[in-house]
């Protein structure tokens, strides 16, 4: 059974913008477990990023397999939830991005699509989306400091692409609050940055 009373936050963000550090602090913070983004569970993504057009339907079918399930084990525990990217971004940033890039057919789009919008129309969402608003610059940065083999072939185009995305989203999105942050300036090590979003969590969700 669903416990109504729980709490449930997404930690929402483009590649390197910061999010699994901010869900791992603000997890450790609150006392709340953190579920994270299960990218190291596809087995399709070393293909992917050798060849997005020929990998991307599978890849992404994975990914929403994954986060689907995972959202779904959020929903049935009993404790409160910190999650490390949610289901939305996948559908609505990045299988558009490949889209609009050529990367995915027209059929392979609707038929996710179709699959997506079935699932969210009777998925009970997060109370609330923390968006991380990074600058391309940032977030490669970031990228080139965590130095992991599978962020290799990311470039500047293709994080431009998905942070013009993620603005639109974040414009037309209605499904549950999202409480937007500009991270550039910000440490989530340092105790008074984390503090600060800490409580504008607190507010919003009244605890």
């Amino acid at each position: 059974m669903v416990n109504s009373m729980k709490h449930f936050i997404a930690i929402a963000g483009n590649i390197g913008a910061g999010k699994t550090c901010l869900s791992k602090r603000l997890a450790e913070l609150f006392g709340w477990e953190l579920y994270q983004e299960p990218f190291r569970e596809n087995p399709y993504l070393k293909n992917f990023y050798g060849d997005m057009g020929k990998w991307a339907f599978q890849c992404e079918m994975a990914f929403l397999g994954h986060r689907l399930k995972n959202h779904w084990d959020i929903l049935n525990k009993e404790t409160h939830i910190i999650q490390d990217r949610c289901i939305y971004e996948g559908a609505e940033i990045f299988v558009k991005n490949l889209f609009r890039d050529k990367q995915m057919t027209e059929q392979d789009w609707n038929t996710y699509n179709n699959l997506y919008q079935t699932i969210i129309n009777n998925l009970r969402p997060p109370e609330m989306i923390v968006y991380l608003n990074a600058s391309t610059e940032r977030c490669l940065q970031n990228i080139k400091q965590r130095n992991r083999a599978l962020d290799v072939n990311i470039n500047e185009h293709y994080l431009e692409n998905l942070n013009a995305l993620y603005r639109e989203w974040q414009q037309q999105f209605t499904i549950c609050p999202i409480l937007a942050i500009n991270s550039d300036g910000l440490d989530f090590k340092n105790s008074n940055h984390l503090q600060n979003i800490a409580q504008k969590i607190s507010q919003t969700l009244k605890i």
